[in-house]
């Protein structure tokens, strides 16, 4: 029976990002991801040289994840990027489980320099859609930097409170406060 390369890498991610929401990145072992697979290490270690391999990997898929989500709300209706972000927030499981793996990529990346570059790119990209869509609307370019900054130090705050206090951030609270900031920002 032929292994697919591929799908068996996308295995050993998905396993790695459960593993992370459960007990952080120590808990990415290529024992623990065999055990979780019912795979040998030895079948890990074909696909992924080393736990920073299958680290970088996982925050790569983790990524893709959101993007993927980012898009399908973007061909919704009232999809400015604005919007978008609201949707981003961890209001389901699927989003507190992408922001808790970032979370913890956040940290690691502050010690990963290759981590740290892809994490920058990421944020720069967030900032410059939202400036587009400023611009866009016919924002001078200084507010609509300024005003896509500020869209974006709102989301990550509401969702670094929500990840560490779910009971107080109840999904409406999180949307809720996030549409007061939206609106100062928009003046």
């Amino acid at each position: 029976m032929a292994v697919d390369s591929d799908e068996r890498r996308a295995a050993v991610v998905s396993a790695a990002a459960e593993l992370i929401v459960e007990g952080g990145l120590n808990a990415v072992t290529f024992r623990n991801i065999a055990a979780r697979l019912g795979y040998s290490t030895t079948v890990i270690s074909h696909y992924f040289r080393d736990k920073t391999d299958v680290l970088r990997a996982t925050y790569r898929h983790v990524v893709a994840e959101a993007v993927a989500h980012r898009e399908q709300v973007l061909a919704g209706q009232d999809a400015s990027p604005a919007r978008v972000l609201e949707e981003v927030l961890p209001v389901a499981d699927t989003q507190r489980r992408i922001w808790t793996v970032w979370l913890c990529f956040w940290t690691a990346a502050l010690f990963d320099e290759a981590l740290l570059e892809e994490h920058r790119r990421g944020l720069a990209g967030t900032r410059e859609r939202l400036r587009q869509h400023f611009l866009a609307e016919g924002e001078p370019e200084a507010r609509a930097e300024q005003a896509a900054e500020d869209l974006a130090q709102a989301i990550f705050g509401i969702a670094m409170q929500a990840l560490f206090d779910p009971a107080y951030w109840s999904p409406e609270r999180q949307r809720a406060a996030y549409r007061r900031a939206a609106a100062r920002i928009a003046g």
